[in-house]
């Protein structure tokens, strides 16, 4: 063992905190068009179908499941001059802004192995960096507060991604009388994209320590597999996470669809979704002071069932142009409430692991935060396996009435399943073993085992000098 014994109350400063966050700015800016207009786009502009990329979305889930835990425990078992993390978020960040501009500018004659091609590309330069990245920012700080730090920091940036997105959308509309995604903005992204990213992962690189080292062991396979089984707080993590993405990715597929065709405001879409992402970056700070007061667990409970109730008062609002201000004001609380899901989960899962390292002293950071990543996308595949097919099964086709049955369906999915999931998921993560006082206990017995190995070491080297 080879950690250092004094670093619990070490706080990083806030400006290194912020370069190391800043990647992730980037990163948001490109998810969404990603997963919500790009297939669209395809369909319109190039030979590509909606439902071969349906499929190719589908297999990348699969294909994500295979590299996600793989890259976390290649990232664990890595050691160079500049630690384990930082070497794969240099590669992951060269292979995604190279993909990222190839998927953002086909051609008309462009189809669908261009789309799989450059599409499994960017999402293997995202896995790359992500998953290292958050392993990484659990090893800068280990102190239970300092992580909620780190996560806050993270999870703004992460949020004042998806505003520039959509800001840049109403920043377009006085010169080209639209907000619609057109080829000149995916291609003014994929340039940005291709020069930003690398430039703030190399800055973050040169200007972030390494973290602490945790262990000198290298986990295998067989052990993380018994550490996994018999790591109850992790379960309860996974399963409560596993029940709020799957309902959220619901809420998130047919949330375009309800506002659209239900509230009838497709034109101020993109003003919506710039009040929520932008009273998001505010909360942040609310956020953290919540989970200083009530814990982590506890502030994820609460946010999870209040999103899994408030979005009811939509039905309060009268459909049409009308409802636009009251539209936004929910918008705004919803935002509000989303600020604590978004947060915790990083600052969480980094006590996790420290609970693995206390019972098996080998440090599987990368591929907890791996399983975490599947998690994210398995909501949003189960959300579009889901919540699709049923609002389809009660009649909704584009363009049709929201009446009768149709209307019932759309209700029925947007609103009573994510309650159903959400409120699950409150539950399962309310008794979470590990708070504030455990952890701290965890981290003294790491830290005196650390300190007694070191004092192992040191008197066999004497025994042998003295030989």
């Amino acid at each position: 063992m080879t950690l250092a014994a004094n670093n619990s109350d070490k706080r990083l400063p806030a400006s290194l905190m912020a370069v190391y966050a800043l990647p992730t700015l980037p990163l948001a800016l490109v998810i969404l068009p990603i997963g919500i207009v790009l297939p669209a786009f395809y369909a319109a502009n190039t030979t590509a179908t909606l439902a071969a990329i349906g499929a190719i979305a589908f297999a990348s889930r699969a294909f994500d499941a295979f590299t996600d835990p793989l890259i976390g425990f290649l990232s664990d078992r890595t050691h160079t001059p500049i630690g384990g993390r930082k070497p794969w978020m240099l590669l992951g960040a060269l292979i995604a802004a190279l993909s990222l501009f190839q998927l953002f500018t086909p051609d008309s004659s462009s189809g669908i192995v261009y789309y799989t091609v450059w599409s499994f590309a960017v999402y293997t330069g995202f896995t790359l960096i992500d998953i290292p990245m958050r392993a990484w920012g659990i090893e800068l700080c280990v102190n239970y507060d300092e992580r909620s730090r780190i996560s806050t920091y993270v999870t703004t940036f992460t949020v004042l991604g998806s505003v520039t997105f959509w800001l840049a959308l109403i920043i377009q509309y006085p010169f080209t009388g639209t907000t619609d995604l057109t080829a000149e903005v995916f291609r003014a992204i994929g340039w940005a994209f291709a020069f930003l990213l690398p430039a703030l992962i190399i800055y973050a690189v040169v200007r972030i320590p390494t973290g602490e080292p945790v262990s000198d062991e290298n986990p295998t396979l067989k052990d993380m597999v018994a550490s996994f089984r018999g790591n109850r707080p992790m379960w309860r993590f996974v399963a409560a996470y596993a029940l709020w993405a799957t309902g959220n990715g619901i809420f998130t597929v047919t949330f375009y669809i309800f506002m659209m065709e239900y509230m009838l405001l497709g034109p101020q879409f993109p003003f919506l979704m710039l009040v929520y992402f932008g009273v998001q970056v505010l909360s942040m700070p609310l956020w953290l002071k919540i989970m200083y007061r009530f814990g982590k667990h506890r502030s994820w409970s609460i946010s999870f069932a209040l999103q899994a109730t408030l979005p009811w008062l939509v039905l309060l609002i009268e459909p049409g142009p009308s409802a636009f201000v009251p539209a936004m004001a929910l918008t705004a609380v919803l935002a509000l409430v989303a600020g604590g899901i978004l947060v915790v989960p990083m600052a969480l899962l980094g006590d996790i692991v420290d609970y693995d390292i206390l019972k098996t002293g080998v440090n599987r950071a990368g591929n907890y935060f791996a399983i975490n990543t599947l998690m994210q996308k398995f909501g949003m595949g189960a959300g579009m396996g889901i919540g699709l097919p049923v609002i389809a099964a009660f009649g909704y086709q584009s363009g049709a009435d929201i009446t009768g049955l149709v209307k019932f369906g759309l209700i029925f999915t947007y609103l009573v399943l994510p309650t159903c999931f959400g409120l699950t998921a409150a539950a399962v993560i309310w008794g979470f073993p590990i708070d504030a006082r455990r952890h701290g206990i965890i981290r003294r017995r790491i830290e005196q085992r650390a300190a007694r190995s070191m004092e192992t070491a040191a008197t066999a080297e004497c025994h042998e000098g003295n030989s």
